[in-house]
């Protein structure tokens, strides 16, 4: 069986990995490893997608409150990506405020607010907490990711937070934790945060987003709440932009 190889991070924070197949993984595990194998796969990418949907939902809220943040994307997509194709996970690094712009709506919208429940393991203390075994935890992650003092305007939307003076996208800057925190937090982040950007990349690049009735816009302020976060029902209007040869 071969190791798996890293490719390293990119731009954006993240590694590729060449993982082995289940073919060569049946080879050296024990039987039904294949069953197990395919429904923790299934175990990731159901909650995920599904995810997904509610969070574009929530940034194309966010787009058409802020026009000019669905203009300055279209402009860079246009200035990277040549209009005769669709936007590839290679073009990412090159669109540093398109990916200011999603990690921009999932900090703002923070998709579960309450984290996922974790079970303390054994007895630990934490700053002045005395903390049981088998305590059930919650982590506040929508107060985390608006916090006025690391924010300073938490609930502007505002993509350019995450760029320097030249443009530039700088990981450092972006201290959210919309997908939890340490060993335990989302094994899906690489697939959602890729998924959303092609999704999005293209929307953009082929379409203005727009109320479907001039003026009315969606109210954010009308969430659905529980362990997930989304948004109410609104109309959007996709209009096909002009020149696309696709």
């Amino acid at each position: 069986m071969r190791s798996n190889r890293f490719t390293g991070p990119d731009e954006t924070g993240y590694y590729s990995c060449e993982m082995p197949t289940i073919t060569e993984l049946s080879t050296v595990t024990s039987p039904g490893y294949d069953d197990q194998l395919v429904l923790g796969l299934v175990d990731f990418l159901l909650p995920s997608t599904s995810g997904i949907s509610v969070q574009l939902s929530m940034l194309v809220e966010r787009l058409l409150l802020n026009p000019g943040v669905l203009r300055r994307m279209q402009q860079e997509i246009d200035d990277v990506v040549d209009r005769d194709r669709l936007p590839t996970l290679n073009d990412r690094i090159n669109l540093p405020y398109t990916e200011a712009t999603l990690r921009e709506s999932l900090r703002i919208d923070t998709l579960i607010p309450s984290g996922i429940v974790h079970r303390v393991q054994q007895n630990m203390k934490y700053e002045q907490y005395n903390i049981q075994e088998n305590t059930l935890v919650l982590f506040d992650l929508n107060s985390i990711n608006n916090q006025t003092d690391v924010w300073e305007d938490p609930y502007t939307f505002r993509p350019d937070r995450y760029l320097d003076g030249t443009g530039n996208l700088v990981l450092s800057k972006d201290r959210s934790l919309s997908f939890g925190v340490g060993k335990r937090e989302c094994p899906a982040q690489t697939y959602t945060r890729n998924t959303m950007f092609l999704i999005v990349a293209t929307l953009v690049q082929r379409f203005d987003i727009c109320p479907r009735v001039p003026n009315y816009l969606p109210d954010i302020s009308k969430r659905s709440t529980g362990l997930v976060h989304g948004p109410d029902d609104f109309w959007v209007r996709f209009v096909p932009r002009q020149n696309n040869s696709i």
